[in-house]
């Protein structure tokens, strides 16, 4: 996976608002797994906090995790400007970069677990599939999803048949979680098709508008199992269900009938 003599990377951007109880955590945790990404996948682990306009402790967490550690970065946003912002700052940083051949993106509550990187970079580059773009899915066999409650489930199930119904994209059933990994070369594909509208939602419904921009720049897609750990998540939920549900209907179809 060398190229050119620049040792590739593995970029991990974390969008952050207000994520002061979870964030040294999750940088933490991903330390602790890059000796294992080097051995066994040739990638050194670059990690990159957004830090979206956080009126919490979240910059000066970031500050002190950039100060410590020489692969972790801090990028602020002076004010807050929603997921999508934070996605494409991160996204548009670590795909500019030349050592970069994959990008992976989670959120930073502590729902989701690092542990996962093995399976979706095994599925990228050690299954013989190629695929673009690897979605940590929890409607994949052995996924499985803890501490969310039924009322989220309900919506989240209802954006996933909208999306599969009107998006259709090979491949894909989870539309919307947050947890996953691009190659570079999909990304930079994106951006030569879409330029700065590559991410123009502000909100949550930002991962599907990706995900089907990517699929119209050629990207395939594969998904991996992993667990959600709602009950783990530390500090309260920045999404408004029902504007996200009334918001992923009227992304879908936009989507679906743009040209």
């Amino acid at each position: 996976m060398n190229r050119n003599n620049i040792n590739p990377k593995l970029y991990v951007v974390l969008p952050a608002y207000n994520e002061e109880e979870n964030v040294e955590k999750l940088v933490n945790d991903w330390l602790r797994f890059e000796e294992k990404i080097r051995h066994r996948f040739y990638l050194d682990t670059r990690i990159v906090i957004v830090n979206d306009g956080s009126c919490d402790k979240t910059r000066e967490i970031g500050e002190k995790m950039e100060g410590l550690f020489p692969n972790c970065t801090l990028i602020n946003h002076e004010v807050n400007k929603g997921l999508g912002e934070a996605l494409k700052t991160g996204i548009f940083y670590a795909a500019a970069k030349e050592d970069c051949a994959c990008v992976c993106v989670m959120d930073c509550d502590n729902t989701q677990k690092p542990r996962y990187i093995g399976g979706m970079l095994h599925r990228m580059y050690e299954s013989g599939k190629n695929p673009d773009v690897v979605i940590a899915s929890r409607y994949c066999k052995r996924s499985e999803v803890h501490g969310v409650a039924g009322y989220r489930l309900l919506t989240s199930q209802g954006a996933r048949l909208v999306y599969e119904l009107i998006l259709r994209v090979p491949g894909v059933r989870d539309y919307t979680c947050g947890y996953r990994l691009y190659k570079r070369e999909i990304l930079l594909e994106g951006m030569e098709k879409y330029g700065e509208k590559l991410i123009e939602e502000s909100g949550f419904t930002c991962m599907a508008e990706l995900l089907y921009k990517l699929y119209r720049s050629g990207a395939v897609f594969m998904e991996s199992p992993f667990s959600l750990h709602y009950e783990e998540k530390k500090g309260t939920s920045k999404m408004k269900v029902l504007k996200t549900a009334v918001n992923s209907v009227k992304l879908a179809f936009s989507l679906r009938f743009s040209k």
